[in-house]
């Protein structure tokens, strides 16, 4: 009888079926992490579309007023001297019908309505400047950086 031949093999090669433990554990870390950057940045595009969006808001609204005003102003007649001392009259264009200075008033004859945002200051003064600060959206608690502003002057055109 003939003697089965036997191989011998230096590195014997065993086929793994699947992952160890360590190579779960560091998968699992590597898809979290991803996971929270990803949701760091949505919030991120979230909070940018809103800050967007109350800023069109609050344009919106000082721009409607603004035509407001124009189309009804105080006019009177107003007198100034040019360098030769010549008395020159012309119309000027009065909006103290308009002006305030309180928070709630201004905002309500703007009308605005903000979304995860509070009007700070608002003023309409007489010279027909509207002036509207408001809080916006941001990743962090500071308050002086998550403020904005928006002004327009209805002019004396």
């Amino acid at each position: 009888m003939s003697q089965p031949k036997i191989k011998y093999c230096l590195h014997a090669q065993k086929k793994q079926n699947g992952t160890t433990i360590v190579e779960a554990i560091v998968a699992m870390f590597v898809l979290s992490f991803g996971v929270l950057v990803l949701m760091l940045a949505q919030i991120t595009a979230v909070n940018t579309s809103i800050n967007a969006a109350n800023q069109g808001e609050v344009t919106r609204s000082v721009q409607n007023l603004i035509e407001k005003m124009r189309s009804n102003p105080i006019l009177s007649i107003s007198e100034k001297k040019d360098e030769n001392g010549n008395k020159i009259q012309y119309i000027a264009k009065n909006y103290s019908n308009y002006a305030t200075t309180d928070l709630v008033a201004c905002s309500n004859r703007l009308s605005i309505h903000l979304i995860n945002a509070e009007i700070s200051r608002c003023t309409i003064k007489a010279t027909g400047e509207v002036e509207v600060n408001w809080s916006g959206q941001t990743l962090n608690n500071e308050t002086d950086v998550d403020e904005f502003s928006y002004t327009l002057t209805a002019g004396q055109s």
